[in-house]
């Protein structure tokens, strides 16, 4: 989709036209997104975006982008950021073109699981038990197992209200309204091949197109959380009660053990190990092993 066709689905005047592939938020690992600007100091997060093709932004910061993106003005950019989102997933096929549920003949799904009858693709010898909750925009690959009370799909968490200037300076003078509104996710989740998701887990929708996604042969254990947009990897280990919050990263390989906390939009790298019940706001590097509290800066 070009920046120009983003013109007539909410108030932005396009100064630059380009073509992207996805929305996402400053940070992102994904490429040839569209992005939002509204914070001086949020520039260094732009040049940190190496996958952002154009940018929505106000006026007064319109100069600060570099000139090989897209650029697109708004009084209000982040409110026309979410506008153009909330269009594109109800007036277009932009994030997924619905088809009736497919259930593959050699799955296995119990008669007390629901399944939504549309948008969703079970693969072969998949095995759904008891009390599953499977939403739409959801694809199990070929010999997973989804144990039973998991929910596959669910609406992320994601809204903007007077909370969010709660503690954050550089939003003192942010307009988020008198109340909490919210956005809504127009994603999908994908499940790989060989994934065993055990009882009472929860994985949501992705916001935006690219997939809530778990690698082929990764195995979670109860109660695990995996929040929108989240992608983990091949041949991960992640076990019970574990909370991987939004945009996070998990890489191939990786142990992440009970009771810990990966918080949004952190890279775990390959290989690495996360000791049980530690809380981690920053990058891991591949292959490293970290135990406890590791919190040495918090994104601005």
């Amino acid at each position: 989709m070009r920046l120009s066709e983003i013109a007539r689905l909410a108030p932005v005047r396009v100064v630059r036209d380009a073509q992207f592939e996805d929305l996402g938020l400053l940070g992102s690992a994904d490429d040839a997104i569209l992005v939002y600007l509204v914070e001086e100091h949020a520039i260094r997060r732009l040049e940190r975006t190496p996958g952002a093709v154009a940018v929505i932004t106000t006026a007064e910061l319109a100069d600060r982008v570099p000139s090989g993106l897209g650029l697109a003005v708004a009084d209000r950019a982040e409110d026309a950021f979410y506008a153009a989102h909330a269009a594109l997933m109800e007036k277009t096929e932009f994030y997924w073109k619905s088809f009736p549920t497919e259930i593959h003949p050699t799955a296995s799904v119990h008669q007390r699981a629901w399944i939504e009858p549309r948008n969703v693709r079970i693969g072969p010898r998949a095995v759904i038990e008891p009390h599953v909750t499977i939403f739409e925009r959801v694809v199990v690959g070929e010999d997973s197992v989804v144990r039973a009370g998991t929910v596959i799909g669910s609406e992320g968490f994601e809204f903007k209200g007077p909370a969010m200037r709660q503690g954050r300076a550089s939003r003192e003078t942010r307009d988020y309204g008198a109340r909490n509104r919210r956005v809504p996710h127009a994603g999908s989740v994908l499940i790989g091949a060989r994934v065993e998701i055990q009882a009472s887990c929860t994985i949501d929708l992705s916001l935006f197109r690219a997939p809530t996604t778990i690698g082929d042969d990764t195995k979670l254990d109860d109660l695990v959380f995996v929040a929108h947009s989240v992608r983990i990897g091949r041949n991960c280990l992640i076990v019970a009660g574990s909370v991987i919050a939004g945009s996070a990263t998990i890489g191939d390989e990786v142990w992440i053990g009970p009771g810990s906390v990966i918080s949004s939009g952190v890279r775990i790298g390959d290989g690495a190990a996360v000791v049980l019940g530690s809380t981690i706001t920053r990058d891991v590097p591949p292959g490293m092993r970290i135990s406890g509290d590791l919190k040495t800066y918090e994104l601005p």
